[in-house]
């Protein structure tokens, strides 16, 4: 059974946007408060019964007042409430949604034929107090074959007169005051103690015993259904019987020993206006036979009670639950964990300032100018190649959306041929303008990115390049754990009760296209210099020489502020802040094809599962239920799966993942081989190696991995830029084979050594 489209019919029924939640309870309850519906986990499933507790729940949301209820304190009160109210709210969810009334009448067959109203092997019309022959005539929708006298049909037309939850109260304590009078009337009869309603009611003064194989309502052992009363013969079983109805037509036409002619039914009502003339409240103990006292027991519907009881008999004990939660709101605002260019721009420069007081950074500069415009002047003619590649297939895409009509104009050309051509009308083709593109990608900016970070970045950069040749809007942001020290107030996500705990993080926005071209070049320049100082940090250079120019001038760079340090990878979070942002960006710019693109070599941080106002640790014995805008997914450990996969459906976003690898291992190819893509042991190595040689002939393999259209893992080791140009190759004169394999060489290098680009041309175009 798919629960979420359970829980979709249950938004639609209670016709607001109420959260539902499975869980290891003993039967389906609503907090009206919260506006939480709660249902259990069942081993058997049934459709019938499952949409029937819906309806009936969500019918309690519309319609139940929650401080009116809660405000009942008697439990005698508020057993009787129940069932009325319940009659009265099914009624109204049935008449609002006709459809239900077939589950209702399924659910009620499924669950009877397993007794779990307590009703097999009795008598309806004998063994059941009025207030329980109400609660089975409703929840069978008044199938169920019952006689009822005409003093029974006053409350009948009574409860059908209910229209408000006041209405309910009024009647309950009416009808449980007549009830307790009626009661008091029974404990006059010498046989009270053996009554069938005094049995099933537990109505006598016996101490309460459990023999362990029982019913705690009648009891019986386990398949017994009416209780053991002793009746010499048939005239006195009927006889005790007659009080189960309080007015049932039988009453009237048995005498009692007497001989006065009057009914029993009379006689117990003559004594009931007797009772009722004595001054002051009644006793709480009534005289029975032999003068002895007898305890009075409260009274309650006990098939709502047999079917609380018994619905656990469905529950799937075996499961533990679930800690539902819903993602936290991100704080986009000053005290957010979302950085706008313009700061940090202004903190790496306040950094190279404060940094130069101490250190001369004028040679690392110039080394730094000199290094970043050679590698945007390598690059040029690739970005310039992938723009021309982007409007081709742009265009192409166009031309299939074409339409070609005709006009209605005579062709003067196609005139010679009107005896055997019937098209010689002129024909106009409307070519639709392209789709308007827009980019957003999502740098990771961890300590496990540091070998291969300034490769990444070089990418990076040359995507950025060819956004500007094209024109289309994009965003760049690079997430880390890491904030600087002594910052206070922040805080980066909201807390309100009910909402995972996730951790304050870093997410820059280090460029964009609203930057103007200075700004813009000197972003690049700094993105250049971060990368190229984690990969001169933590990468050991066999082949430097420590007395070259080159080597002094980066011993003397000036670094990097604290804040922006490589950390742990928050992910997860970086992803929460995106699925806000991402339909801004698209909004504002009136993006139409829209492609997000993660650059990360893992997946990110796993939640600690702490929900506010619910648990202040993870319960590691139940599953973790995530909620983000109304949509539910289980498992703390494919978040980051899931948060693609709504990003991806919810916004129509086409999503991009690059995966960064160091080495090639097997295990980072095969673990992307699904189970159902290949026949055997052997088809799968086949898939694997094929996969293999891809990856070591174009650097580059697409996988399929769930929460991207697309996912290509990368060989981070062979990442670099390569621009091999034939104006410094050594050509042996007369060899036309080594001229041949030069110019190949040049021509992979400049295209396939650019994995991500290339890859990414296919995509966004």
């Amino acid at each position: 059974m798919n629960l979420d489209v359970k829980s979709n019919l249950a938004k639609l029924l209670a016709t607001e946007n109420i959260t539902i939640q499975h869980n290891n309870v003993k039967t389906a309850s609503f907090d009206v408060k919260n506006r939480v519906l709660t249902l259990p986990v069942f081993k058997q499933k049934h459709g019938d019964v499952y949409d029937m507790l819906i309806a009936h729940e969500c019918a309690h949301a519309l319609y139940t007042p929650y401080e009116k209820w809660e405000g009942i304190n008697d439990n005698e009160l508020r057993s009787y409430v129940n069932v009325l109210e319940d009659t009265r709210i099914d009624k109204l969810i049935q008449k609002k949604y006709p459809g239900v009334v077939h589950n209702y009448q399924n659910g009620f067959d499924i669950l009877e034929k397993q007794n779990f109203f307590g009703i097999g092997g009795r008598d309806i019309n004998k063994d059941f107090m009025i207030i329980d022959k109400i609660n089975l005539r409703s929840k069978s929708l008044n199938r169920l074959p019952f006689i009822f006298a005409p003093k029974d049909n006053k409350w009948l037309d009574k409860v059908d007169a209910i229209k408000t939850f006041d209405d309910v109260v009024n009647l309950a304590k009416e009808m449980l005051k007549w009830q307790k009078d009626q009661v008091d009337q029974m404990k006059k009869l010498p046989d009270f103690d053996d009554h069938i309603i005094t049995v099933q009611y537990d109505l006598d003064d016996k101490e309460d015993e459990d023999d362990g194989n029982g019913d705690e309502m009648t009891g019986k052992g386990e398949g017994s259904a009416t209780p053991d009363v002793e009746q010499s013969d048939s005239d006195e079983a009927d006889e005790k019987n007659d009080f189960n109805n309080f007015g049932d037509q039988k009453a009237d036409s048995e005498k009692d020993s007497s001989g006065d002619g009057s009914s029993l039914k009379d006689k117990i009502n003559d004594d009931y206006k007797e009772d009722k003339k004595s001054e002051g409240k009644p006793d709480s103990y009534a005289k029975g036979a032999g003068g002895d006292k007898v305890k009075d027991r409260p009274l309650k519907a006990i098939t709502d009670d047999s079917f609380t009881q018994r619905s656990e008999e469905l529950l799937d004990t075996g499961n533990k639950g679930y800690n539902y939660g819903k993602i936290p709101t991100p704080n986009l605002g000053k005290n957010g964990c979302l950085i706008d260019y313009k700061t940090w721009m202004k903190d790496m420069n306040a950094h190279k300032v404060n940094e130069a007081r101490h250190n001369d950074n004028e040679k690392y500069q110039v080394w730094l100018d000199s290094e970043y415009k050679k590698f945007i002047k390598e690059n040029k003619k690739t970005v310039m190649y992938l723009v021309k590649e982007f409007e081709m297939k742009k265009a192409a895409q166009a031309y299939k959306r074409a339409n070609t009509d005709k006009t209605g104009i005579i062709d003067p050309l196609k005139l010679p041929t009107y005896q055997y051509n019937e098209d010689i009308f002129k024909k106009l083709t409307v070519i639709p303008d392209g789709k308007n593109h827009g980019m957003m990608m999502l740098l990771d900016w961890s300590g496990s990115m540091s070998d291969v970070l300034f490769n990444t970045v070089k990418q990076l950069i040359n995507l950025v390049e060819f956004c500007k040749k094209v024109n289309i809007p994009f965003e760049v942001y690079f997430f880390t754990s890491e904030r600087g020290y002594g910052e206070v107030g922040l805080q980066g996500f909201s807390k309100n009760h009910g909402e995972y705990h996730f951790e304050n993080f870093n997410l820059t926005n280090c460029l964009s296209h609203r930057m103007k071209k200075q700004v813009m070049d000197e972003a690049l320049k700094w993105m250049f210099h971060m990368g190229m100082y984690f990969d001169n940090r933590y990468c050991y250079r066999r082949n430097m020489d420590y007395d070259t120019d080159e080597y002094l001038a980066q011993s003397n760079n000036y670094g990097i502020p604290s804040k922006y340090y490589l950390g742990n990878t928050p992910l997860n979070e970086s992803l929460i802040y995106m699925n806000k942002m991402i339909p801004m960006f698209r909004k504002k710019y009136g993006i139409e094809k829209l492609t997000f693109i993660t650059l990360t070599d893992g997946s990110g941080n796993y939640p600690k599962g702490t929900i506010y106002g619910v648990n202040e640790e993870r319960d590691w014995e139940k599953e973790n239920v995530f909620e983000i805008d109304n949509n539910k997914f289980v498992g703390r450990h494919n978040i980051t799966t899931q948060l693609l996969e709504h990003i991806k459906k919810v916004h129509d976003v086409n999503v991009i993942g690059f995966y960064v690898i160091k080495r090639v291992r097997r295990w980072d190819l095969e673990r992307y081989i699904e189970a159902d893509s290949y026949r055997d042991y052997s088809h799968k190595q086949e898939i694997l190696n094929k996969l293999r040689k891809e990856l070591s002939n174009d650097k580059a393999v697409a996988v399929n991995s769930k929460g991207y259209n697309k996912f290509f893992i990368l060989d981070g080791k062979k990442l670099g830029v390569e621009n091999f140009s034939m104006e410094n190759a050594t050509i042996k004169k007369g060899t036309t084979s080594e001229l041949k394999r030069i110019f190949g060489k040049s021509m992979q290098n400049r295209l396939i050594s650019r994995v991500v680009l290339n890859k990414f041309i296919q995509e966004v175009a």
